[in-house]
């Protein structure tokens, strides 16, 4: 291998030297596509996290082009959605990369699971407001309709 071809590459501390002939890596990406989306420092604990996207757009800025990437967050149970652009001078820290389908990072059912807890949450919460709202009604209302007169 001739020392033009060569180039050491390092990963996590370990050293590899790569043949640039053989080991080119061009990601091509389209709308749609799945992707790892890697943000070496989060909000809340500063630690890096890798989350789950797909590509809803490329920003054709003149100036600064960019990627549009809708993010899954999973926090305290919730999962919610997020927008994420990445460009030159934009969320610079960010990388994608494609997702492999056998990493296992979410799964449909476990999604769709925690959207139906969340719903089940909220539906008990109405219900909740519903019974207050018909108890003030009913029974504390009347009770200081002296002081409170009706409308």
């Amino acid at each position: 291998m001739s020392e033009e071809n060569k180039r050491v590459v390092e990963i996590n501390g370990i050293k590899l030297e790569v043949d640039l002939r053989e080991a080119k890596v061009i990601a091509h990406f389209k709308v749609g596509d799945p992707v790892r989306v890697y943000h070496p420092k989060n909000d809340y604990n500063r630690t890096a996290e890798i989350r789950v996207g797909v590509i809803v757009g490329f920003c054709e800025f003149e100036k600064t082009p960019a990627i549009e990437i809708l993010e899954m967050t999973e926090d305290y149970g919730r999962i919610d959605f997020k927008t994420v652009l990445i460009g030159d001078g934009i969320n610079n820290d960010v990388q994608i990369a494609p997702y492999d389908r056998y990493e296992g990072l979410i799964s449909r059912a476990d999604v769709v699971t925690k959207f139906d807890r969340l719903i089940q949450q909220k539906e008990l919460e109405l219900a909740d407001l519903k019974l207050k709202k018909e108890y003030f009604i009913k029974d504390f209302a009347t009770a200081f309709e002296r002081i409170i007169p009706k409308e």
